[in-house]
């Protein structure tokens, strides 16, 4: 594994093709070295920064080399969206997704496709390795690589099938990226696929990202506070689908055009939400992680995260979606001190203990009937959310292949009007839904995703407040009212066995990854806690080996400036009485805490007084 630095002219047939398909005449510093070690059959591992043009790196050089492309990824949307730009630009790309597995292979072979995006679970599907001779691969690319290690922050099993394409094709050149590797990390993904890598580190500091974090206050309200005064578009990062849909709730509240988005909408209307995002006609999306991978987005002015993110891998590329066109972008993390016992809390319920292992294990062979030394080959439902956690946790360790719908346990049903609305005293939210249901669905059953239902009425009643819960209320109290038949079920996993069945009392898992994802948790608390004269920008940086930069000089901590501090409060305080919180909120987010604390130092030293909400001088400060 070596590291090159190249600064090589890139030849002419690379640029024209740069220029006939992407409209680029140049390469960006960074991805100069990528492309050409990859055109020239060279094994790449490339760490780039969030927004670093990564595709191209690869996309490139592999339509020069020719034949086919494999991209191996995790991420669904983010193969969608890609082949559809690569069409646009005339070129001919396969995303092997749903259950159109024949035709999509058949495509590939003869139409031919020039790449096939898929994931690392269909590695081993008998469709995918029935037609491997007929291809000619001459590239293998791995995307989200850090996927393959233990130590990374989110490591997929099925990432460690990806070495067999090396025997399958083994003339092709590989190209391994990612944006959140440790050095850890790269140096596991190099044990795990031994190709002696061409490595190519692009450096992750983004000189006009400003990095904060806001201590003072109630956060949530801050947040809103804070979000209403933005210009331009901007994103609110949560860590769970609900929070997502309340958060959108109470952007609107605020003020502003805001939706939700997470991996538990329908497809249709994920993409219907991502285009009216990019149109500018939704000012902020409150969504999770499933927002951002793959998306062409540059004109983000600003990426909150309401609450702390598990780990600083996830927090980089996250805040990393601002300023892409490298416009001045701002990345502030809001926190408790309560949220990180929370997260913890949360950690430990997805790592259970040896007896609760062995319980689901026991579960999982009982709804087989699967005896000992058996393998069976029919999957099994998950019925109940009890087992989950332990069941991803022997999944991740090879007993079983564990397969989440994108909608686990998300509410929908059916519902069937009975040709009623009610009248009289009844909640406005009720009315309304009553009469959705009897337009659509007049004595016959309609199959309803709570999601999708949530945010039509939304769009039909914006002056009521809708979330999910609400929806599912209204829907409870109408069907016991007699106004309508209400049936709820929801997506449930399915689990397939890998290994014959063994004792139960044998059934272990190692312990290491809870405490790593432990300390990660650690990482991102020291980073919240920092303080002047600690460099954030540099502090993340170190996160990924990068240690070239000095202070970034823009920061919350950097700019700390206590003497500038003591001075506006002192001219507010001349004038008279000064309202706490509104002097508070003048102050940009990742100073209030230290401005707080200095006016409490005063306070205990008795140069202010306060009266409930205000403060003023003393009479001994007049007097001084």
């Amino acid at each position: 594994m070596s590291t090159q630095d190249s600064s090589n002219v890139v030849p002419e047939h690379l640029l024209a093709l740069l220029k006939k398909h992407w409209g680029y005449d140049q390469l960006r510093p960074h991805q100069v070295g990528p492309v050409l070690d990859l055109a020239a059959g060279r094994n790449t591992l490339a760490l780039l920064p969030t927004g670093g043009g990564k595709s191209v790196c690869f996309q490139l050089p592999a339509l020069a080399r020719g034949g086919l492309c494999l991209v191996v990824t995790p991420l669904v949307a983010l193969m969608e969206d890609q082949c559809q730009t690569l069409r646009k630009m005339g070129l001919r790309a396969e995303a092997w997704v749903g259950s159109d597995g024949d035709r999509i292979l058949d495509n590939v072979r003869f139409g031919p496709a020039q790449f096939l995006y898929l994931s690392p679970e269909r590695l081993d599907h008998p469709m995918f390795l029935a037609r491997l001779e007929n291809w000619k691969v001459t590239t293998v690319v791995v995307d989200e690589v850090h996927c393959i290690s233990q130590w990374g922050h989110d490591f997929r099993p099925a990432f460690q099938k990806i070495g067999s394409l090396k025997s399958a094709f083994p003339k092709a050149v590989w190209g391994a990226f990612t944006a959140t590797a440790t050095t850890e990390v790269l140096d596991d993904i190099a044990t795990q696929l031994p190709l002696n890598f061409e490595v190519h580190r692009a450096s992750m500091r983004r000189a006009n990202l400003r990095y904060e974090v806001a201590l003072w206050g109630d956060r949530d309200a801050v947040l809103l506070h804070d979000a209403a005064k933005q210009q331009g578009q901007g994103l609110v990062y949560v860590q769970s689908r609900h929070e997502s849909e309340r958060w959108a709730q109470r952007l609107e509240q605020a003020g502003l055009r805001a939706a939700a988005f997470h991996a538990g909408l329908p497809a249709q209307e994920k993409q219907k939400r991502q285009r009216r995002w990019l149109d500018g006609k939704i000012q902020v999306l409150a969504c999770t992680s499933a927002f951002g991978m793959g998306i062409d987005a540059p004109h983000v002015r600003w990426v909150f995260h309401a609450g702390p993110p598990p780990n600083l891998e996830s927090y980089i590329q996250e805040a990393g979606r601002a300023g892409r066109d490298g416009m001045d972008s701002s990345c502030i993390l809001y926190a408790e001190q309560k949220d990180f016992e929370v997260l913890r809390q949360r950690l430990d319920r997805q790592f259970p203990d040896k007896k609760q292992v062995q319980e689901a294990y026991q579960w999982a062979a009982n709804a087989s009937q699967a005896a000992l030394g058996e393998l069976p080959s029919d999957p099994v439902l998950v019925e109940k959310k009890e087992h989950l956690s332990a069941l991803k946790l022997l999944a991740l360790n090879g007993y079983f292949r564990l397969e989440e719908p994108p909608r686990l346990f998300e509410p929908k049903g059916q519902v069937r009007g009975l040709g009623t609305v009610p009248s009289g005293n009844v909640q406005t939210r009720d009315l309304a839904l009553a009469e959705w249901v009897a337009r659509k669905a007049p004595n016959r059953l309609l199959e309803v995703n709570l999601a999708k239902l949530t945010a039509e009425l939304r769009e039909l009643h914006p002056h009521d407040t809708w979330d999910r819960d609400a929806v599912q209320m209204s829907l409870e109290r109408l069907d016991a009212m007699g106004m309508l038949d209400w049936h709820p079920h929801a997506e449930q996993p399915r689990l397939w066995w890998l290994q014959p069945r063994m004792a139960t009392k044998n059934v272990a898992v190692p312990r290491g990854r809870h405490a790593l994802l432990k300390d990660k948790l650690g990482a991102v608390e020291a980073y919240v806690e920092v303080e002047a004269p600690t460099c954030r920008s540099q502090l993340l940086e170190a996160t990924f080996g990068d240690d070239k930069h000095g202070p970034c000089g823009q920061c919350d901590t950097c700019q700390t400036d206590r003497k500038g501090w003591r001075t506006e409060l002192s001219l507010a305080l001349d004038q008279g009485h000064v309202e706490v919180d509104s002097a508070l909120l003048s102050f940009r987010p990742g100073h209030r805490k230290g401005v707080r604390e200095l006016l409490a130092n005063w306070y205990r030293s008795g140069d202010i007084v306060a009266d409930q909400h205000r403060i003023a001088w003393s009479d001994r400060a007049r007097r001084g």
